[in-house]
């Protein structure tokens, strides 16, 4: 591998190498990565004309575009020390070899990540293994002796990945944003770096999630996405990466390497939920037959907070809160947290809670949707200093409920 160029991105805070290599050396460590996450997308149908023409043009020695790789976060401070180094050092930074030699590195240990030319990754390693293409001995030499370029990224953020396979990724096969948020905190799920008490469920587990500390792994990412725009909507599953909406998240979101926000946030939901369940103690919903609440929204605090609706409320205003300045950033909330209080007996804020919700559900269109503006609104009420219910879990679930009404209803 020849490394050829050293450029600095300072938008995603990341140094891009340019490297030529040929085909024989890519494909040494490529199949180690093109499954390296279960969750990225398989080959496309590579039988129609445009994957053939593209074989044949690779086996006939064309130049592709760059294959776009990004080392992963394996080799810690060491590697992120030198980045920081080259960013703040610019022309004046004599330690590029160091970050080549990393580079290297990443290749044998198979620490790269494919951000752009996963089907053309796919149509090379088809070709080298004979599986796509039956070569005679001197096209097999001339194949695996043709040069091609990679762009290595390093020290990105997990947002800098996300950024960067965005727009890299906009004119192409479409992945949904969901997708690529799960693919970019998949090691979440296994990861024992999780606090004590909070497990992940993934759709695959075949698990609810039941009790306390226990949350959908779509709900966490959904609760991510909501604190990442501001807003408690749903993202569109179906949504393709090019939408606007998802090019103005980006745009907006404020890239802090040194900060895991979404593990944050997660921690965060989850003493929020820990504390309720310590104030209200082994409370569980009254069902009633006639006139009551015959399907309640959940039965006790584990079960009506583990679901989508107040995760996206809770992420959309904490997000809003930190804007808005009201407080520094997300970890200045725990201290918050640790002061929220029941003012009358929880049982009754908790049953009203779920009469508001009844209602809501009664009455809204798109009964998700509104339900996860009633929980912004009522954690605005719980958090908002300036609230008549600040930091009171009996009033401010009546108190998001005025505020809901009055913009909504």
């Amino acid at each position: 591998m020849e490394f050829t160029s050293h450029l600095i991105d300072t938008k995603i805070m990341g140094v891009n190498i340019g490297a030529e290599l040929t085909v024989g050396e890519y494909l040494r460590f490529a199949p180690g990565i093109l499954d390296k996450n279960e969750y990225q997308r398989r080959r496309v149908k590579s039988s129609g004309k445009t994957y053939d023409l593209l074989r044949k043009d690779l086996i006939q020695g064309c130049v592709m575009p760059p294959i776009i790789l990004a080392v992963t976060n394996a080799y810690g401070g060491e590697l992120d020390a030198l980045v920081r180094g080259a960013i703040a050092e610019g022309p004046r930074f004599d330690a590029w070899n160091q970050i080549e030699d990393f580079i290297r590195r990443a290749t044998a240990d198979g620490e790269l990540l494919i951000l752009d030319g996963l089907q053309r990754s796919l149509t090379i390693e088809g070709i080298g293994s004979g599986r796509d293409v039956d070569l005679n001995s001197e096209e097999k030499l001339a194949f695996f002796n043709h040069k091609i370029r990679v762009e290595v990224y390093v020290g990105l953020s997990k947002t800098g990945i996300l950024y960067r396979m965005l727009t890299l990724n906009t004119g192409q096969t479409p992945m949904s944003f969901r997708h690529q948020l799960e693919i970019l905190y998949y090691d979440y799920v296994d990861n024992d770096d999780l606090p004590e008490g909070i497990s992940i469920l993934k759709e695959i587990d075949e698990k609810r999630a039941r009790g306390g500390g226990r949350y959908k792994y779509a709900d966490v990412v959904d609760m991510f996405y909501a604190f990442s725009t501001g807003s408690p909507m749903p993202y569109d599953k179906q949504a393709l990466v090019g939408e606007l909406r998802e090019m103005n998240f980006l745009e907006s979101y404020t890239f802090r390497p040194e900060a895991d926000d979404m593990k944050t946030l997660l921690v965060l939901y989850h003493d929020f939920v820990a504390r309720i369940m310590d104030r209200a103690g082994d409370w569980s919903a009254t069902i009633e037959e006639e006139g009551g609440l015959l399907r309640p929204f959940g039965t006790n605090v584990p079960s009506i907070f583990a679901r989508p609706q107040p995760m996206a409320g809770f992420g959309a205003e904490c997000k809003r809160l930190v804007t808005n300045g009201i407080v520094d950033n997300v970890e200045t909330l725990n201290e918050i947290i640790t002061k929220l209080f029941f003012s009358e007996d929880p049982s009754v804020a908790l049953e009203q809670l779920l009469q508001v919700l009844d209602e809501i559900a009664k009455k809204a269109k798109r009964i998700g949707d509104a339900q996860r503006l009633y929980f912004q609104l009522a954690i605005r009420a719980l958090l908002l200093p300036e609230s008549e219910s600040y930091l009171d879990l009996s009033r401010c679930w009546l108190r998001g409920q005025e505020n809901y009404e009055m913009m909504y209803a």
